[in-house]
């Protein structure tokens, strides 16, 4: 019998299902807050369904609009001075993977008891995770720390139906990213297989969608490809990307979809019995495991294809000559790094 571990992360509660946010102003009053820091992306802040959440809020607020993709860290310092010159003792977070990030560093390096109330707009599912990545320079960096977990987190489809369909489907592209890398890193754990293949159920079967349903199932399927983060390591995919994506300003769900087919044939080569396994939960029929992983790293990069997707490195000015600084961000092997990148070009 294999021996795992399962390790909660302190959410206290998720909210899910069209029209939930609704209940923002009863957890803020539950709360006890006396003052909410909203914080936001520029695109966020124009929506419709923002001003409205504002409209909502019981008493002051403070509002920081500015987080940007990769959360540089002066926009973070800029949100911590505002967090601290008006004394709020709550966070709101309201966006994608980048604004949540923003927030939990703030918290991180000011508050951390200061309760985190995250919003999501994309399927990047930050808000479930205890990792908070940021940026110095155009190099990404992070902190790890359960404490920073969000703490209540609204999955509701109204506001998503504001997100441009592009942002939509490649952070999508990136939730199956995180499927796959759990099922690949902790094979052994029955909780991330079950999850991971709901997960990927829902995203393939409702992605193409934009219907308030389908993006409320692409929300469960981001929340639960990241059921077990505290518990999976990161894989080539999600490194190289973090890599990339700071230093040439690639959008986080666009380098999924520039990584995840290269890392996954390789994966096939050398690790199939994950692959395989995936594959029949898409009903993949080959006889043998290595067979099967091709045929679901094939299926994989036809999905994102469909979607309208075919980013390379070179569409983003990325060569082979940017390869040796590119596997110096990454604990692997150089000349496995090598390689695959050698297949995103």
């Amino acid at each position: 019998m294999v021996q795992m571990r399962f390790n909660y992360l302190p959410i206290r509660r998720v909210y899910h299902g069209t029209g939930v946010l609704k209940e923002l102003p009863d957890l803020l009053k539950e709360l006890g807050t006396r003052k909410v820091m909203v914080m936001s992306s520029s695109s966020v802040s124009k929506t419709v369904f923002y001003g409205d959440l504002l409209s909502e809020i019981p008493g002051d607020y403070a509002e920081f609009r500015e987080v940007t993709q990769h959360s540089p860290m002066e926009e973070i310092e800029h949100a911590t001075e505002l967090m601290r010159n008006r004394n709020c003792d709550t966070i709101l977070s309201v966006g994608g993977g980048s604004v949540h990030d923003a927030a939990k560093v703030v918290r991180y390096y000011y508050d951390i008891e200061a309760p985190q109330i995250a919003v999501s707009t994309t399927l990047s599912a930050a808000e479930f995770s205890h990792i908070a990545g940021y940026s110095i320079g155009g190099e990404k960096t992070g902190i790890r720390d359960a404490r920073i977990t969000p703490n209540y987190i609204f999955l509701d489809p109204e506001p998503a139906i504001e997100t441009p369909q592009k942002l939509w489907r490649t952070s999508g592209i990136r939730a199956l990213d995180h499927v796959i890398e759990t099922v690949v890193s902790n094979f052994g754990s029955e909780p991330a297989r079950i999850m991971a293949r709901e997960a990927m159920r829902k995203i393939f079967t409702n992605l193409h969608g934009d219907s308030l349903l389908e993006r409320h199932e692409c929300q469960l399927a981001a929340w639960y490809s990241y059921f077990e983060v505290f518990d999976a390591p990161f894989g080539l995919s999600h490194l190289i990307g973090r890599v990339i994506g700071a230093k040439w300003e690639i959008p986080h769900g666009v380098t999924s979809c520039i990584t995840l087919p290269a890392v996954l044939r390789h994966y096939a080569e050398m690790n199939p019995e994950p692959l395989a396994l995936m594959g029949s939960w898409l009903g993949l029929s080959a006889s043998d495991n290595r067979e099967r992983a091709f045929q679901f790293a094939r299926t994989v990069e036809s999905f994102i294809r469909g979607l309208g997707f075919a980013p390379r490195l070179s569409d983003y000015g990325i060569g082979r000559n940017d390869f040796k600084y590119i596997a110096g961000k990454i604990n692997a092997s150089e000349n496995e790094v090598f390689e695959v990148l050698e297949d995103m070009i």
